[in-house]
């Protein structure tokens, strides 16, 4: 197993951390988990993914993890975590392979809309844009039904657990999977305290969002990436993609490369070695050709071939 080490990145909204593979190897993929896991989401797959010669950076979004969580009185709005993605990418002088599960592949596909030139390849597991979308006609009632839940949330956990295994046990009745398997990702997202245990994530991250995009606007951004894109999702269609605009929005992202294979929804933990084998050939079969043609205009070296 590839030695895995802590990583951080100061930003001006406080420091993101993350854990890191592979590291000093030429060829950079940067890693974007789901809501409420971290970076150890990766923890199988990205050794496998840093013995085939990628640097692979995990980061945990604010509020999950050990990275900081929002100053007293913010909130988590989807678009903010685009922000905080750039605050990472700014630290690379070089495009970078992106490899996303869930929130984290809705926030790559705004973020690569964007920045194109950043992103040599883009790796989307399990999500195809924020849900549920925007329907017209019930933006007053969604907004004042956010701002009751707002007014008076608290940040006090009060659930305590007594050890690391009954926090295993709690997490896998809502993400079935063998307990050894998520143990990384548990274990990475608990703080000790004398009472017991009580998860690091910030409890502002169950609130309801103020504002959602638009079916159009969604559509709109995953239509306008250019890099080579791979989606991967689990068969049977998971909870994650049951929405009824899920073909459209396949259709607006006309994947490169379209892949079904037996799985849950964290199917890159569940079923790591199979998603690093179709990851990495999908990467050699797709070079990152749409940077090579006007890199002046981009502000970014001319990108390397990941292979």
């Amino acid at each position: 197993m590839s030695e895995v080490v802590d990583v951080h990145f100061e930003t001006r909204y406080g420091t993101i951390t993350g854990l890191q593979w592979g590291s000093g190897q030429a060829k950079k993929m940067v890693a974007f988990h789901g809501w409420l896991d971290n970076a150890a989401s990766f923890w199988h797959i990205g050794p496998l993914l840093a013995a085939a010669g990628f640097e692979v950076t995990a980061i945990d979004f604010p509020g999950h993890g050990h990275s900081d969580h929002r100053a007293p009185g913010h909130n988590y709005g989807f678009i903010d975590y685009v922000i905080d993605m750039q605050a990472v990418m700014d630290s690379y002088n070089e495009p970078v392979v992106m490899l996303c599960h869930s929130m984290g592949a809705a926030i790559a596909a705004l973020y690569a809309s964007a920045y194109p030139e950043q992103v040599l390849q883009l790796v989307l597991i399990e999500n195809t844009g924020p849900v549920p979308p925007y329907v017209p006609g019930t933006g007053a009632k969604s907004l004042r039904e956010a701002l009751d839940v707002w007014r008076p949330h608290s940040l006090e956990h009060k659930r305590q657990y007594a050890s690391v295994e009954d926090a295993i046990k709690a997490r896998i009745q809502a993400t079935p999977m063998d307990q050894e398997i998520i143990r990384p990702l548990v274990e990475r997202g608990l703080q000790s305290t004398e009472q017991g245990y009580h998860w690091r994530t910030d409890k502002r991250l169950k609130l309801r969002s103020f504002f959602r995009m638009s079916e159009e606007q969604t559509q709109d951004f995953l239509s306008s990436l250019p890099m080579p894109r791979l989606l991967v999702v689990g068969e049977p269609r998971t909870y994650a993609l049951e929405y009824p605009s899920y073909q459209d929005r396949v259709n607006a992202l006309d994947p490169t490369q379209y892949i079904e294979m037996p799985g849950c929804h964290h199917l890159h933990m569940t079923q790591a070695k199979a998603v690093a084998d179709v990851v990495i050939k999908f990467l050699k079969d797709h070079p990152a050709a749409h940077l090579d043609e006007s890199p002046e205009t981009t502000g970014h070296p001319r990108p390397f071939h990941p292979f």
